[in-house]
């Protein structure tokens, strides 16, 4: 209270001084039509500023709950897509779907927020907001609407830990778009915007332009997602394949949402295919 007291004894005549500036430029403005006239005009541009900031602001914190929401919807449509798809593939030869008319999709889909990213490490890793509790198992394949983001690798109650396709462990199952080639993708290590293409035998016209997606033949991404577009493709001489340089589609440095690939049967899918093996 004394600190208070002593600060405005201390500017005391400053307080005053101001105060009567302001009387007198109220009083200035009040009795002339010209005066008032500036005075309104640069108070508006004035509001106008700050409700420009201020709803800036809020457009920026709205935005976060925006993109949640977008991401939640682009879930659940792309689950009942799934669903719609597989309810045409158990229609009979005449077109008339199963009696009971109930079908479970192959696949289902969840929304998850990117709570850490790295981007220009050696080893990257992606953490979601999305754990066991919430139905995220390992290998999951985990997308956005631009592409392949990586697979669930590490899964704790409420968070998980996704090995992205710009980690050199990662290798995604691929094909060219238009041909239907398979391949592989895997990080070429240096930049989080391009990755090698391997896989393909040199007889194949590759051209630049051309669009990488999931192959589908495995129970972590459903087919024709979007990896990336080839860069660069050369034919290299005495080797079986050729050298091809794809452009990543999707901005790493700026994932906020991801969706993430849950398949109904992938453990069934698994054991199949071990027993394959033996």
């Amino acid at each position: 209270m004394n600190k208070i007291l002593e600060f405005f004894y201390k500017y005391l005549s400053v307080i005053i001084f101001l105060v009567l500036e302001i009387l007198a430029f109220l009083l200035v403005v009040n009795k002339n039509d010209l005066q008032r006239s500036v005075a309104f005009r640069y108070a508006t541009t004035l509001s106008a500023w700050t409700y420009e900031i201020t709803n800036s602001v809020t457009d920026y914190f709205g935005l976060a709950e925006a993109n949640k929401e977008l991401s939640e919807e682009n879930a659940r449509l792309l689950t009942e897509n799934a669903r719609y798809r597989d309810l045409m593939l158990c229609s009979d030869s005449s077109g008339v779907s199963n009696q009971l008319g109930i079908v479970s999709a192959r696949e289902s889909y969840l929304s998850a927020k990117v709570v850490y990213n790295s981007v220009y490490d050696l080893q990257n890793y992606i953490i979601i907001d999305k754990g066991s509790a919430q139905g995220i198992e390992e290998d999951m394949g985990v997308f956005t609407p631009q592409g392949v983001v990586g697979v669930v690798q590490r899964v704790s109650k409420n968070y998980a830990v996704v090995l992205p396709i710009i980690n050199p462990e990662q290798v995604i199952s691929a094909k060219i778009k238009g041909n239907n080639q398979l391949g592989s993708v895997k990080w070429n290590g240096k930049t989080p915007l391009k990755a090698k293409l391997y896989e393909i035998p040199n007889h194949v016209n590759v051209v630049a332009g051309d669009s990488i997606v999931t192959s589908g033949f495995s129970a972590i991404f459903p087919e024709d997602i979007m990896i990336g577009v080839v860069d660069k493709a050369t034919n290299v001489e005495n080797t079986m394949y050729c050298d091809i340089d794809i452009a990543l589609t999707v901005d790493f440095q700026s994932l906020s949402y991801v969706t993430v690939a849950a398949f109904t049967n992938k453990n069934e899918l698994l054991n199949l295919q071990k027993s394959l093996g033996k």
